[in-house]
């Protein structure tokens, strides 16, 4: 009797660790962060600080995986110091396995308490997808760190969404259009992945006959989309950003009406993968590409209206804080991030977050 009673209450424990409170009556809404690293709260909160997204009626709810690599109890630490941002965290313990991330499973049901609990998500940055989930085995430059992160985040995004995976499955949004996906480089690689598309795993090799690590020097600037000298051996303790600019060229309306942009204007923006996005995930249009028309740099769903995700990086918090320089190449004199823009690229990701937290608010 005295184990029968131990089990219902590790099971109450664990059921109540995934139950979400409701809101306080000073906020109306709420917004998942998938992957709520220290500085992705950072960002956030700076992003916040600017007045570019509006959290005082919105709460955060940070969801992770407990199998995932990262120690949330940093991003803990971080939230303790920051009284005015409205945030939580929570963690999922369902297991979860490779084979079963596309289909019902043991997360099913909190992924949909998730959804019916919250009017959007935002999926940020991070290291390469296991190749096997999109059908496809790793190439040599494939470096995997975290491979649970990654179940978890693609079998809720399938959940949202739906995908190629299974055409008869009724993605969740079909219980409300309007909620709000967003991904950011690895998330927007994920939204693809996870609805049955395929990733480019090696830009320089695949695309360009090149590896980083011997210089890129023959390539013109466009076709760069990490900084090649922070990977070559020479420069690896020159303290030199590991990202890169370039300019993108819009596809369709999406983003130019999004962010209220003329269609002709290439913004320069700031960039940071070797992998992206080759056969598009279901019911995805190209937004984006970059100047060369080689690599995807934005994607828009064309069924639901506020589910998109963008390559680059418009999320940099020193495009906005102007606190810290940065050099990017061996020889050049560092310089605040924002001054590495032109103007009308520097409105064009002010106009981006304002395009984001005028979503929000309408949801």
């Amino acid at each position: 009797m005295r184990f029968i009673s131990l089990v219902l209450l590790l099971f109450c424990t664990l059921l109540s660790a995934q139950q979400i409170e409701s809101l306080p009556d000073s906020l109306t809404k709420r917004l998942l962060i998938a992957h709520p690293t220290a500085s992705t709260i950072e960002v956030l909160h700076t992003l916040h600080q600017k007045e570019l997204l509006d959290l005082s009626t919105t709460q955060l709810l940070g969801i992770y995986h407990k199998d995932e690599t990262y120690d949330y109890q940093r991003s803990q630490a971080v939230l303790d110091t920051l009284p005015d941002m409205p945030m939580h965290l929570m963690e999922l313990r369902d297991t979860l396995y490779a084979d079963s991330l596309f289909c019902s499973n043991a997360c099913s049901p909190v992924f949909n308490t998730l959804f019916t609990e919250s009017e959007g998500i935002i999926f940020f940055g991070g290291p390469d997808i296991p190749p096997a989930i999109y059908g496809e085995e790793a190439h040599p430059r494939t470096v995997v760190t975290d491979p649970y992160r990654h179940y978890f985040e693609a079998s809720l995004i399938y959940h949202l969404l739906g995908g190629y995976q299974n055409n008869e499955y009724k993605p969740l949004l079909e219980q409300n259009h309007n909620y709000f996906v967003f991904g950011i480089c690895l998330g927007m690689q994920t939204m693809n992945i996870a609805t049955g598309g395929t990733l480019i795993q090696d830009i320089p090799t695949e695309l360009f006959n090149s590896e980083e690590k011997k210089g890129l020097a023959h390539l013109d600037k466009e076709e760069v989309h990490r900084n090649f000298y922070a990977k070559m051996k020479k420069y690896k303790n020159k303290g030199l950003a590991g990202s890169h600019f370039h300019r993108i060229c819009f596809k369709d309306y999406f983003f130019p009406s999004l962010t209220n942009t003329d269609e002709e204007l290439m913004p320069l923006i700031n960039s940071y993968h070797h992998q992206a996005v080759e056969k598009l995930g279901k019911g995805f249009v190209v937004g984006a590409t970059s100047s060369d028309e080689k690599v995807i740099e934005a994607i828009f769903h064309a069924h639901y209206p506020n589910v998109f995700g963008v390559q680059f990086h418009p999320e940099r918090s020193q495009f906005y804080l102007q606190s810290r320089k940065y050099q990017f190449e061996p020889k050049q004199e560092g310089q605040y991030l924002n001054e590495y823009l032109d103007e009308e690229s520097m409105q064009f990701h002010l106009q981006f977050w304002k395009a984001i937290n005028t979503v929000i608010k309408e949801l």
